[in-house]
């Protein structure tokens, strides 16, 4: 496995990880793009793939704040699937395009990571850089998708 898939795989336990610990989605998700953990996938260092999620996400809750969020016990399974997918989407973009995690939480913004993330039933079958080239239309972002491919 590459490590760039290793990074989303990362990304994507690190977010699914969150539901365990009740954390209001995309709050959790803004914070997490901005963080070191996401920037340490980004850069491919070898200490971010060698610990648990939750071992990262206890060290990430220590420095900021998240609201709690109550999961109902049966949605619990299909809320992780849905923050995996997220953390995966949210790494292969920034795999496969010029964004971290950084510009994808300013240009996006609350709206647009709720739009993704209210239309995982319809996104999650696609390919992410399809979900990315929808999302910067339906969020009018001002980015040119061609141009952001590498």
């Amino acid at each position: 496995m590459n490590e760039m898939t290793l990074a989303c795989r990362h990304l994507g336990r690190f977010f699914k990880a969150s539901v365990t610990f009740n954390l209001e989605p995309i709050e959790f998700i803004l914070k997490a793009l901005n963080s070191e953990y996401k920037e340490g996938l980004e850069d491919f260092r070898p200490q971010w793939f060698s610990q648990s999620p939750y071992y990262y996400l206890e060290e990430f809750l220590e420095t900021n704040k998240i609201k709690s969020f109550i999961y109902k016990d049966e949605d619990k399974f299909y809320e992780k699937e849905r923050m995996y997918w997220m953390g995966y989407c949210m790494q292969y973009w920034t795999n496969k395009t010029t964004l971290n995690g950084k510009d994808i939480s300013k240009l996006w913004g609350v709206d647009g990571i709720e739009q993704v993330y209210s239309h995982y039933k319809i996104y999650h079958t696609v390919d992410p850089l399809y979900v990315l080239e929808d999302s910067i239309e339906i969020n009018n972002i001002n980015l040119d998708f061609e141009k952001i491919l590498k």
